[in-house]
C-alpha cells in the first residue's frame, strides 16, 4: 500500500506543479507573451492533465499486480519471512485454514527448538559428540519442516482461485447454456488438478504436524534422561522416528 501511495503522491504532485506554473501567470506569461499562444498551450495542458490524472491514478490503484515469483533458494530466512509469505496468500480463501495452521506451527516449532536447546545445554556441552548428534538430527527435521512451508507457499502462489471457483460454479449449475459432455469432462479434469494442489498443501500441513509431534516426543524423552551417550542415542524411539522421517524425505527427493 505504501508503494501505491508514493506513486499517487508523485504523479499528482507533478500535475499540480505543472498546472500551477501554467495558470499562475509569472514564468508562463514571460515565456509566452502572446495571449493566443498562451490560451492554446493552457488548453492542451488541461486536456493532457485530465487524461494523465485519470489514466495514471486508475493504473496505480487498479493495475494488475505482478506475478509473484516462486521461492527457490534462501529468500525465506527467518520465522517472520515465512509468516509474511504465508500472510501474502490470505486473499486465497480456500487456503485460510492451512495458512492459520502453518502460522501456528511456525510459532510452536520455534518454542520447541528453544526448549530442546535448553535441555541439551543442561545435559551436555555443545562440543560433545552426543550433543552434536542430537543437534544434527533436530536440524535435519527442522529443514524438512521449513522446506514443507516453502513448498506450500509456492503451491498457493500458482493456485488460480478465481478459475477454481469458476469451474466449481460451472460444473455445479451447468446451465445457460448447458455444457456439452466434452466440456463437462474437460472442466472436471481441470478441477481435479486444482484439487491435487489443495490436497498437496493439506498433506504438507499434516506432515509438519507429525514433525512437531516427533519433537514433542524427543523433548519428553530428553527430560527423563539422567544419562545418555552417543552409543545409546540411536536406541531412543524419538530419534529412530526422526531418522525414518529424514530417510523417507531423502528418498522422496531423489525419486522426484
Amino acid at each position: 500500500m505504501s508503494g501505491k501511495l508514493g506513486k499517487l503522491l508523485l504523479l499528482n504532485g507533478i500535475l499540480f506543479i505543472l498546472n500551477l506554473l501554467v495558470f499562475s501567470g509569472g514564468i508562463f506569461r514571460t515565456l509566452f507573451g502572446d495571449d493566443t499562444v498562451r490560451t492554446v498551450i493552457a488548453a492542451v495542458v488541461v486536456v493532457i492533465s485530465v487524461i494523465v490524472f485519470f489514466w495514471g491514478n486508475i493504473s496505480i490503484l487498479f493495475g494488475k499486480k505482478p506475478v509473484k515469483a516462486l521461492y527457490q533458494g534462501d529468500e525465506l530466512g527467518t520465522k517472520k519471512d515465512y509468516i509474511k509469505a504465508l500472510e501474502a496468500q490470505r486473499s486465497k480463501k480456500v487456503f485460510q485454514k492451512e495458512i492459520n495452521k502453518s502460522v501456528e506451527q511456525l510459532n510452536r516449532i520455534r518454542a520447541k527448538n528453544d526448549s530442546l536447546n535448553t535441555l541439551l545445554l543442561q545435559y551436555f556441552s555443545p562440543q560433545e559428540m552426543t550433543s552434536v548428534r542430537f543437534r544434527t538430527v533436530i536440524e535435519s527435521v527442522n529443514d524438512i519442516f521449513y522446506d514443507n512451508i516453502k513448498k506450500m507457499i509456492n503451491r498457493m502462489i500458482i493456485f488460480d482461485e478465481k478459475d477454481y471457483m469458476t469451474l466449481i460454479y460451472k460444473i455445479k449449475y451447468n446451465q445457460n447454456p448447458p455444457l456439452s459432455p466434452q466440456e463437462v469432462q474437460a472442466s472436471k479434469d481441470r478441477l481435479n488438478i486444482y484439487l491435487e494442489h489443495i490436497n498437496y498443501v493439506r498433506n504438507l500441513v499434516e506432515m509438519n504436524e507429525a514433525v512437531l509431534v516427533k519433537l514433542d516426543r524427543l523433548l519428553l524423552e530428553l527430560s527423563k534422561l539422567s544419562e545418555v551417550n552417543e552409543t545409546n542415542i540411536e536406541a531412543l524411539s524419538a530419534i529412530q522416528e526422526m531418522n525414518d522421517l529424514i530417510s523417507q524425505t531423502k528418498y522422496y527427493k531423489q525419486s522426484n
